[in-house]
């Protein structure tokens, strides 16, 4: 059984004449260690606030919670200088109070930090500092939730960038340079009140993993905001590392039966394709936390990849096939599988709607990568009923086919040998802080798969794509929509017109919908 142990900071009386005061971050690290402890079951919550009650530590030590520098330091350092969690467990730490970017690096703000006036905040405590303790924890799933302002207090004459925190989960209330509000109608802080509301979400709503959770809130807090007329622009931006860490569970008893699948999918491809056996044994944990040890196929897995990793010869049995399996639909949310559907034993090329992707297997398998590529974009305009010459529209990508995505992608990703399909442009777009709209996320996005050409500034025209196995990862398909950046962007995140300037953005409609579908 997976045990969730947690540190909850909330921070209103700071110094002010160093920081303005704050009305309900006490109030958000409260409410998030009632949820922990009185509805997720957490096996322990440490609270520190202006006016909590001291600590006793296992071994029977009484440290103050009053946050200031010195007691939060000394409860990193004590608490964690030895393990006391387990693989397969998750250390959670949450901070409500002010925090500060100097330098590209994150930090928060203790409650007796002084104003560091545009120098390095020497008086703060650096996220990454905090990431480190926690790993020390013996658990294998580190999520840090951070409900404080990114504002610049320096410039170090380098891009802004987001600090990308290794090994775990990062969740952050708002992109860099950006304030994160408190609203007196909610007596919150925007952002704590949208996570509190995405993790009580029950059933098909829940928001169980680190993508729905994701999701959920770069919808829900821009919106709130705007709805309490706040002067500027939150939006939440969160990181996990690796990236399949998108989908772990991070609540099993909101979990979806597709979670536990997609799960296993992960550590399949993991193993088989990418040959990252410590990562796919560690997806397999998971899966199987979840599963509360019911699925025989997640034991099977298990210990075959275990043989790998102790270059002992495999037990006779069938090779699993790395191509992601075909979840059941989720119908009522935390249900568990006894029985898994096994990977079909030959790569499927018709779907239900009656389309056939032969042709396609067959140009993939002689690398005729630009037909393929040619040959996609007119089986996704049959499916929607369209012909050569048009293209999708946004509300047909919001409900096109999960199946034929699946097939496409598998036939990309299997003849490509991983380097291009729709699944591996995916996990680049998290990896790039999942953009929404046109930004420096979206642009990081378009570098990474080739299609900008980052010294300019400027986007490639189709004819300029390099449909050869000496493209970046993600490069194809890009299929053949008129707008020049590709049809990610046309479709998808944000799109430019034909002479490169900066037009409309459509949506996160065709990520959202890869997300939506588990690729």
């Amino acid at each position: 059984m997976t045990k969730n142990w947690a540190f909850a900071v909330g921070i209103n009386q700071y110094n002010p004449n160093n920081f303005p005061l704050l009305q309900y971050a006490k109030r958000d690290a409260e409410a998030v260690r009632d949820f922990f402890v009185n509805a997720a079951g957490f096996t322990e919550v440490c609270l520190f606030t202006d006016d909590s009650p001291d600590l006793a530590l296992p071994n029977g030590a009484i440290v103050p919670t009053r946050p200031t520098l010195g007691n939060l330091v000394s409860f990193l350092t004590d608490r964690f200088e030895q393990p006391f969690l387990s693989t397969g467990d998750n250390c959670w730490f949450f901070f409500a109070g002010h925090g500060v970017q100097y330098g590209n690096r994150d930090y928060v703000l203790p409650m007796d930090a002084p104003n560091p006036r545009g120098q390095q905040p020497t008086y703060a405590i650096a996220v990454n500092d905090i990431r480190e303790r926690l790993l020390r924890s013996g658990a294998d799933n580190v999520i840090l939730i951070l409900d404080a302002c990114r504002e610049e207090v320096g410039r170090s004459g380098v891009r802004d960038e987001w600090e990308s925190q290794q090994g775990v989960i990062t969740i952050w209330s708002c992109s860099p340079k950006q304030r994160s509000w408190e609203v007196d109608e909610l007596q919150q802080g925007v952002f704590t009140y949208a996570l509190l509301e995405a993790l009580r979400l029950p059933g098909e709503r829940s928001c169980a993993t680190v993508e729905r959770l994701s999701n959920y809130l770069k919808d829900r807090v821009p919106k709130l905001c705007q709805h309490y007329q706040k002067p500027t622009v939150q939006i939440p931006r969160i990181s996990a590392d690796p990236s399949e860490k998108h989908h772990f569970i991070l609540l099993e008893e909101h979990a979806w039966d597709t979670d536990i699948l997609t799960l296993k999918n992960d550590a399949m491809h993991l193993a088989f394709i990418e040959n990252k056996l410590e990562q796919a044994e560690y997806c397999c944990f998971r899966a199987n936390a979840a599963a509360r040890g019911r699925d025989r196929q997640i034991f099977d897995l298990y210990y075959r990849i275990r043989q790998l990793r102790e270059n002992a010869p495999p037990q006779p049995q069938p090779e699993p096939r790395p191509q992601p399996v075909t979840p059941t639909p989720p119908s009522g949310g935390r249900s568990v599988p006894e029985v898994v559907r096994e990977p079909e034993p030959e790569e499927k090329l018709r779907s239900e709607k009656g389309i056939d992707y032969t042709k396609l297997r067959d140009l993939l398998k002689a690398q005729k990568w630009k037909d393929a590529d040619k040959e996609t974009y007119l089986r996704m305009l049959e499916v929607v009923g369209r012909k050569d010459g048009d293209y999708l529209r946004v509300e047909e990508i919001k409900q096109f086919p999960c199946e034929d995505l699946r097939i496409i992608d598998q036939l990309w990703v299997k003849y490509s040998n991983g380097k291009f399909g729709f699944s591996v442009q995916k996990k680049i777009w998290q990896e790039c802080g999942s953009p929404t709209s046109y930004n420096d996320d979206w642009e990081k996005f378009g570098d990474r798969v080739g299609w900008r050409v980052n010294v300019k500034g400027e986007w490639l025209s189709y004819s300029d794509l390099n449909f050869s196995l000496t493209a970046p990862s993600g490069h194809l398909p890009s299929s053949r929509f008129r707008f020049r950046v590709g049809w990610w962007a046309a479709a998808g995140v944000g799109w430019l017109s034909g002479e490169g300037r900066r037009g409309d953005c459509w949506g996160s409609s065709l990520a959202l919908r890869l997300v939506n579908c588990n690729l």
